[in-house]
């Protein structure tokens, strides 16, 4: 079963904005968001006749259980620091070796024109690649950048992104506008990008044509245009001895000019180890929905349905000749499709892989809903305030009230289970075509031999299953934030718990029995939402932080966490970074699997641990 977590999370003066017009602003409406890679021909789906909906009683409750507190250890004062290990940018920087095919070196990675390599401190830069600007009444073809800090933006050093040959540098390549250097850069599978550096101050420019620089060369420094100092920079793939103008009539996508910060982050992310493929930019919104086979996956992004190629993350829409889609579920039972339309309030299900129409039906939808497999093939439909059961052939079953909205679920053989947030949440158990509350808490949920672990803000809860459920509190725990924490049962039956308060940050592993054996603080470390995920029996921690996501594998020998993957985006996308497990494509034994890493506003990226760091 697949399991996964959303991770959560961001003015600039209005002087400097006006100021900023003169040269390279005054945007409006942004355009549309970047095109993904090489779309195949769509799949057109046929329509069939609509079943007639049948009203059924709604499920009953059944009495809630009494929890019952056990004693609990008291916490240690002070617990021990995890020790954190970080070589990940050792293992993909190389320098530049000359070659036949690349005169100045194959790519390693890229690293941003400004305060490299992260760009840190840097505040403009990244988010205007694509905007119209009625000022020139075309399109923004590039980026444009600021200094890092509260430093003043003319005179900064610019740096090249990547090792690359000079095909262009002029001391007024852009007259007025200042000087200009162009870069190519040529990766290992052949494919050639250039860098642009325009805005640079004429005395800066030393480099001439035919130069070979290396990534975090000096090209230049920020010069004084007609408008604020900046640095205006560009990635495309034409025009490698041309200056153009910075702008374009349409969107520049379409003229080979590419989205500069998500190049800059899809090239680092391409270059880690285990890395089988790293798209430059997911849509908003965007949702696994499933694994169809080792080879073909379901993606939701923008708005629509596509099915994701495993092998190269390409993907091609499937077109159900709807305007939007807000939700989608495979249910492997029953073979179907479910598509959910919030603003008609339609639930419609297609055959699959077909994709015959099988029926539809209006359902109130107040929120986007989210929509969850049932064991015995009917779907669960959620909502803000309510969940209803779907049977395969589109009857609506039983709907039951919700007084808080759904927080986490878990899928076993023959029952789901889930639990709301909020100050009354609850923990439901779906089964035999019967929702049922089992235990008056909220929480984050995992499946344990006799029953479940609960991780609740203020404790971690077992909770014995049967016709009367029972919940315990083995171990209190100091007030958290739920999304700050994460917990993960292990093959030998212990538990590892994320925990986050106001006075620390922990990692805790628990027997069996819940029973702590041992702690570790990594607050220095590690900031921002946490996940648990277990990969091929090893487990990893994910971090996710102002627009970054950090995955670190667990030595749980050494009490250590490695780095070995790290995903970033200049225009983050708020609670879209996720990860999930997927069957391998690339390796014989069926048992591996792989990550699937969705970096909101980011790369999205296929990547094999195994291969990886070790």
């Amino acid at each position: 079963m697949i399991w996964q977590h959303g991770v959560k999370q961001f003015p600039i003066w209005l002087l400097i904005s006006l100021v900023w017009l003169a040269a390279c602003s005054n945007a409006t409406a942004p355009a549309t968001s970047p095109v993904a890679i090489a779309n195949t021909p769509a799949v057109s789906a046929t329509p069939s006749v609509t079943p007639t909906q049948t009203a059924v009683p709604t499920a009953t409750n059944t009495p809630t259980p009494t929890i019952t507190p056990s004693p609990t250890p008291t916490p240690t004062p002070t617990a021990l620091p995890m020790l954190i290990s970080n070589n990940l940018r050792s293992q993909q920087t190389a320098a530049p070796v000359p070659n036949g095919s690349a005169a100045c070196g194959f790519v390693d990675l890229f690293d941003f024109p400004i305060d490299p390599p992260d760009a840190a401190n840097v505040g403009r830069g990244g988010d205007d690649f694509g905007v119209f600007r009625d000022r020139f009444g075309k399109y923004h073809a590039g980026e444009d950048w600021g200094g890092p800090g509260n430093r003043p933006n003319l005179g900064t050093p610019v740096y090249s992104i990547g090792h690359g040959l000079v095909t262009y540098a002029q001391p007024l390549g852009w007259g007025r506008d200042k000087g200009v250097v162009i870069v190519a850069h040529t990766f290992v599978n052949g494919r050639t990008i250039l860098s642009f550096y325009g805005h640079l101050d004429p005395d800066s420019v030393v480099l001439t044509p035919g130069d070979c620089v290396a990534r975090g060369d000096l090209v230049g420094a920020i010069g004084q245009p007609r408008g604020f100092p900046h640095l205006h920079f560009e990635v495309r793939t034409q025009a490698p001895y041309q200056t153009l103008t910075g702008y374009w009539p349409e969107d520049p996508r379409t003229q080979g000019w590419l989205w500069p910060s998500q190049e800059v982050w899809a090239a680092r992310v391409a270059a880690i180890p285990g890395v089988a493929w790293a798209r430059p930019f997911a849509e908003r919104g965007t949702q696994f929905i499933g694994q169809l086979n080792d080879s073909d996956g379901l993606i939701l992004e923008g708005d629509q349905l596509h099915r994701l190629n495993m092998s190269n993350g390409r993907s091609n829409l499937i077109d159900f000749g709807r305007e939007k889609i807000d939700a989608a579920l495979h249910q492997p039972t029953s073979q179907l499709l479910i598509l959910a339309e919030r603003n008609s309030n339609l639930l419609a299900a297609y055959s699959w892989p077909d994709l015959i129409q099988q029926w539809e039906i209006d359902l109130p939808l107040n929120s986007i809903p989210t929509l969850l497999p049932l064991p015995d093939g009917n779907a669960l439909v959620v909502t803000r305030n309510g969940m209803t059961a779907v049977s395969p052939t589109g009857t609506i079953l039983w709907s039951e009230a919700l007084t808080s909205p759904l927080l986490d679920w878990q899928l076993t053989t023959d029952a789901l289970y889930l639990t709301t947030d909020g100050n009354d949440g609850r923990l439901w158990r779906i089964q035999s075509g019967q929702a049922e509350i089992i235990a008056d808490l909220g929480g984050k949920i995992a499946v344990r031999d006799d029953g479940l672990w609960l991780y609740q803000r203020e404790g971690l809860y077992q909770i014995t299953l049967g016709d009367t459920p029972t919940a315990t509190l083995p171990y209190a725990l100091a007030p958290g934030t739920l999304n700050r924490g994460d917990l993960l049962p292990l093959p030998d039956g212990t538990l590892l718990l994320a925990h986050a308060d106001s006075a620390d940050r922990r990692l805790l592993h628990f027997s069996a029995d819940g029973r702590l054996l041992w702690e570790r603080s990594d607050k220095a470390e590690i900031s921002g939402n946490i996940t648990l995920h277990l990969v091929n029996g090893q487990p990893y921690l994910a971090a996710s932080n102002t627009g970054l996501l950090t995955l670190y594998r667990f030595e749980q020998n050494e009490n250590r966490l490695s780095v070995v993957f790290e995903g970033g985006s200049r225009t983050p996308a708020s609670n879209e970074m996720w990860l999930t497990a997927v069957a391998s494509t690339s390796l014989s034994t069926s048992s591996t699997t792989q990550l699937l890493i969705n970096v909101g506003g980011g790369p999205l990226a296929l990547f094999n641990p195994v291969s990886g760091n070790q």
